[in-house]
């Protein structure tokens, strides 16, 4: 459709054969065609679409991070526009609260084989302190001062998500299954768990033995939020991020996502750590973390 913009040239002819009118309105689109009016651009487009290309603009670059899933991208570029961009705001926030996106940043770490510890990051290349790694979106999240522990309320988050026909109702709710299906169920389970185990274990029936499942891998895999302490969340990709008391790398995180940082120099190939503890209990002495 032609916007309401005037042309960038004062006496620009309407580009529908045989229309001698000025044109005034640029295409959408393209911006490189002008008509007088909606319905010459109507005639014209037959032959007009042809050619014509959608404008690089900030906004149409952030609409295809969005459709990539890059949503920390995105929000970098959202934040960037001169003018705010309540529409596409709205589709960031949607995005994030499936808790299925994830983006490696710049391509700074990849998750590969790390020896006894399983499956962790290592850095890609040489990253320097305060360097973004790794945002992410969280599939569930609790407080940890409800009543019952935050695994448990997280499991109930998660039946009620996925009961009921939702699935079938919700192009939203389809996705989280699939995603928890193909990704949050193959997350490492709390202490190296028997997963065989757990998963072929006759004497309980397949709901419990899901259950025990997801609970497991809850315990072993969600983190506390730094930035709204009370809380803890199941951040699917950043869950792969090993433990240390001694870390090269932060994690600033609140109920909607989670963003990695190194905070000191690390040589690629180097695996990156971070702590699963509470900074506050991260300070004190040994003996008091465990």
């Amino acid at each position: 459709q032609a916007s309401g913009g005037e042309a960038a040239a004062v006496h620009i002819t309407c580009a529908a054969e045989g229309c001698q009118q000025l044109g005034t309105k640029k295409c959408s689109r393209c911006g490189s065609e002008a008509y007088c009016s909606a319905d010459c651009q109507r005639k014209a487009w037959p032959s007009h679409k042809l050619v014509c290309q959608r404008a690089n603009t900030a906004e149409g670059e952030i609409r295809e991070l969005l459709r990539a899933g890059r949503l920390y991208s995105a929000r970098l570029k959202l934040k960037g526009l001169p003018t705010p961009n309540r529409k596409l705001e709205a589709e960031l926030e949607e995005l994030i609260s499936r808790g299925i996106d994830s983006e490696i940043i710049d391509g700074s770490i990849r998750l590969e084989q790390v020896g006894d510890m399983g499956r962790g990051y290592v850095a890609a290349k040489d990253l320097q302190p305060g360097d973004p790694l790794l945002f992410d979106t969280a599939f569930l999240t609790a407080p940890t001062d409800g009543k019952e522990a935050p695994h448990y309320t997280m499991l109930a988050k998660l039946q009620r998500r996925l009961s009921g026909g939702a699935r079938r109702q919700s192009a939203k709710v389809d996705a989280q299954a699939d995603f928890f299906h193909d990704r949050v169920k193959a997350l490492p389970l709390k202490g190296n768990m028997d997963r065989a185990w757990l998963e072929e274990n006759s004497s309980l029936d397949a709901d419990k033995r899901e259950e025990m499942l997801v609970c497991s891998i809850i315990e072993g895999c969600a983190l506390y939020c730094t930035e709204e302490p009370g809380h803890m969340a199941l951040y699917t990709a950043a869950s792969y991020f090993n433990h240390s008391c001694a870390p090269n790398a932060a994690i600033e995180s609140s109920r909607p996502t989670v963003l990695v940082r190194a905070t000191e120099a690390i040589p690629e190939g180097a695996e990156v750590f971070i702590s699963y503890l509470p900074v506050q209990l991260l300070e004190e002495p040994g003996p008091k973390r465990r």
